[in-house]
């Protein structure tokens, strides 16, 4: 990490875990973890190197289909990792949860649907790799300039609901 990204990033206070008393729903299924940033910067994101935080929105896809299901993986991703595990553990403490989109099923979609928010105009893929170490995806992390609305989501990813809705 250079001295300047940590100067942009080291003033920065760590996003706070969302209400913990919010339960979702623990059937399986696939998600979006709708972030935005806290500033701008590079941050570390373990092994995987490093992420240049820009304005704008990250949308990170998963899948959780284990016991407890999606309210078990967006209850881990609304905390702050005290050790991080997945690429997402890294990148929490600089953004903040705006908003969950969900779709359930034991159907793995986490793939169709990176790829299609991925394809979206003016969306990029901020960090090869990220989040999608088990794939051949480029990540399953997007950059979007802007919040996804309901609509963008239902006419890209085809089904899924907000499970928590951005402000």
């Amino acid at each position: 990490m250079t001295s300047e990204s940590r100067t942009l990033l080291g003033n920065i206070a760590p996003a706070t875990s969302l209400d913990p008393s919010r339960r979702q729903d623990a059937r399986p299924g696939t998600y979006v973890v709708v972030l935005e940033p806290r500033g701008r910067g590079v941050v570390p994101i373990g092994r995987l190197g490093e992420l240049t935080l820009v304005a704008g929105t990250y949308l990170y896809v998963g899948s959780a289909l284990g016991p407890g299901g999606v309210a078990a993986r967006c209850r881990h991703h609304e905390r702050l990792a005290a050790r991080p595990h997945w690429h997402l553990d890294y990148l929490r403490p600089y953004c903040r949860i705006l908003g969950c989109w969900v779709a359930h099923g034991r159907e793995r979609r986490e793939h169709v649907w990176a790829r299609a928010l991925g394809a979206l105009p003016e969306a990029g893929w901020p960090l090869a790799g990220f989040g999608a170490s088990d794939c051949d995806c480029p990540a399953h992390l997007i950059w979007h300039p802007e919040p996804p609305s309901t609509t963008l989501f239902e006419a890209t990813l085809g089904e899924g609901a907000w499970s928590r809705k951005p402000p």
